[in-house]
């Protein structure tokens, strides 16, 4: 038994250690994490350094035009000394910016995911504040409510229908008896009409005859010369 206890105590002995090292890595990440600059910090830094060998790079240029103008043997040493310095400022420059478009782009996959996160917590809550405005909205109550508005239009309906009739009319007389009554008059109207056509056609028939013309050598009578006749006769 206490052969037993040996074991368990020397087993446990072993993985204590490797479980505090395995926690305390993950603690450690997770400050690392934590105290770590942001992706557009790191953006901004590369691009300093980025500027820096940028300005190494053209003085490495004025100093090889110096060293070409002077053509002597120690004048080509140093400028091949810089033109291997300007190559390996170039060299840092390209993995700088390659970095720098890595680390831009993981940036734009934070923000997007970001983004996405935001965009699904307002879905979630909207479908939870939409499922708890239905949740108070029975469908046998709005079937009731839509049933009453319809009988009460119905009604309202009617009510101005026999408000739209005339009052006090019905003991005269019905549509049908003024109609005929109408008809009536129409036709007497037009009886008239056509008398009063009739008498006056003669006088109209006269008034569109045209006048007779003179015959030939034959003098017109006129009333003065009808007088003079009859009283020579006389």
């Amino acid at each position: 038994m206490a052969q037993g206890k040996v074991h368990v105590v020397t087993a446990l002995s072993g993985f204590v250690p490797v479980m505090f090292r395995r926690f305390g890595a993950k603690e450690e990440l997770r400050r690392k994490v934590d105290n770590a600059p942001s992706l557009q910090e790191a953006s901004a830094k590369i691009d300093l350094q980025v500027q820096s060998l940028e300005a190494k790079i053209l003085k490495c240029d004025e100093e090889l035009k110096a060293y070409v103008s002077q053509a002597t043997s120690s004048a080509k040493t140093r400028a091949i000394q810089v033109m291997k310095r300007k190559k390996q400022y170039e060299s840092q420059r390209d993995k700088l910016i390659d970095t720098q478009f890595n680390v831009e782009s993981m940036a734009h996959q934070q923000e997007t995911a970001e983004i996405t996160a935001t965009t699904v917590a307002a879905l979630a809550a909207g479908h939870e504040k939409l499922k708890e405005q239905t949740g108070t909205i029975s469908l046998e109550k709005v079937e009731r409510l839509t049933d009453n508005i319809a009988e009460v239009t119905a009604d309202l309906n009617d009510i101005t229908d026999l408000l739209a009739n005339p009052l006090g009319m019905a003991a005269i007389g019905d549509e049908d008896e003024f109609a005929a009554e109408y008809a009536k008059l129409q036709a007497e109207q037009a009886a008239d009409q056509f008398l009063e056509a009739t008498l006056d056609l003669p006088e109209a028939v006269a008034a569109t005859e045209p006048a007779k013309e003179p015959m030939p050598g034959v003098a017109q009578a006129t009333p003065g010369a009808s007088s003079d006749a009859e009283t020579l006769t006389a």
